[in-house]
């Protein structure tokens, strides 16, 4: 019998007390304790009783917040935040924990306002404010080169390019480029060079342009401007953006112009993005053209990124406006948080009868 009561009372004796034969404090102090453990079911139940006596109590406020967090209850922890900063504005856990629940649903430039008052000396907020940002915006610098390959249809000689550019982020809203490409066609070689700047307005807008020119062209661009941007018109993590580009170039053959509306549409949470395009364009005798390009792209794991798609538009790769088909698809690889391995393949079908099958290579580096 002895021996049979022993166990059913170490048993009591370790069960957790119910909530209501807690004082407040200690009350508070199992919570902590459940949250971190990761029994965020058991923090809830404590701390609900807590901040309902006295919802100035910003500590319960906030390991309330973070419990409702780890149970997916996204709009109560925020409610729960809020109310911490209420009573306490300066509550740099509560701007934290805003700012991963604006990370959850896809809001970067949320999540990064609701750092803003948490000071650098935060070691959380830093490392979240690591986690938000955008691919290269960590760097100054970026470096981009690229090179493709294209089997074309006799009886032309197979196209040869390759591409270099470097950007520098030159404060935290404007950044300025150079690229400069080689490109082998008909037997002839064209450098192009160009000169670029973007800027970020706000949040949610940029805008960007662009000049460029080849000396001695042959079927690239005499000179070339570009302008353009994007607006984002809703948040989230199925954030929709509406974008721009025009462009006015000057072939051997004459004047070429430019205009291309488009959208992006984004799903699951920011990992998967829609982009379609509707591409106008006006040749060397003003006559108008049109066509589109529709392309998808997965982020398919921190590291790996999908991306593939058609377009069926007038182009001028060949020095004068050709109607062309194409499908094209790749992958991109962070190797390392400074390394990207980029490799794609395309195909295309002209109206020359020259239908060609590209292969591409690229490499990104971040310092």
């Amino acid at each position: 019998m002895r021996a049979a009561i022993l166990p059913l009372a170490a048993a009591l004796m370790a069960a957790p007390l119910p909530a209501q034969t807690l004082t407040p404090e200690l009350a508070y102090r199992e919570a902590v304790a459940a949250r971190q453990s990761g029994d965020a079911q058991r923090a809830v139940d404590l701390l609900g009783p807590l901040v309902a006596a006295d919802p100035a109590n910003a500590d319960a406020q906030v390991q309330l917040g973070y419990a409702l967090l780890a149970l997916d209850r996204t709009d109560d922890a925020e409610r729960a935040f809020q109310s911490a900063l209420a009573a306490a504005p300066g509550y740099a856990d509560a701007h934290i924990g805003q700012a991963r629940i604006a990370q959850r649903r896809g809001d970067r430039a949320a999540a990064l306002r609701a750092l803003s008052p948490v000071g650098r000396d935060n070691a959380d907020a830093e490392a979240l404010r690591a986690q938000l940002r955008a691919p290269g915006e960590a760097y100054l610098w970026s470096l981009d080169i690229d090179g493709g390959y294209s089997f074309v249809e006799d009886p032309q000689p197979d196209w040869r390019e390759g591409s270099l550019q470097i950007r520098r982020q030159a404060n935290g809203r404007t950044g300025l480029h150079g690229r400069a490409e080689i490109a082998r066609r008909f037997g002839n070689s064209d450098v192009y060079a160009e000169l670029g700047l973007d800027h970020r307005l706000s949040d949610r807008a940029r805008i960007y342009l662009t000049l460029g020119g080849t000396p001695g062209a042959d079927f690239r661009p005499r000179y070339q401007i570009g302008a353009g941007g994007s607006v984002r018109i809703s948040d989230g993590g199925d954030a929709t953006a509406l974008t721009l580009d025009a462009r006015q170039a000057e072939f051997a053959g004459g004047d070429v112009q430019t205009l291309a509306p488009g959208i992006e549409q984004y799903f699951a949470g920011g990992r998967l993005w829609l982009t379609a395009r509707w591409i106008h364009l006006f040749d060397e005798t003003g006559r108008h053209q049109s066509g589109y390009l529709v392309r998808a792209d997965g982020q398919a794991t921190d590291r790996l990124r999908l991306f593939a798609g058609l377009s069926d538009a007038p182009d001028t790769s060949e020095g004068l406006v050709i109607d062309t088909r194409s499908f094209f698809g790749g992958v991109s690889f962070d190797v390392s948080s400074t390394t990207t391995l980029r490799l794609s393949l395309a195909h295309e079908d002209r109206d020359t009868g020259a239908d060609r099958t590209q292969i591409g290579l690229g490499l990104g580096l971040r310092f």
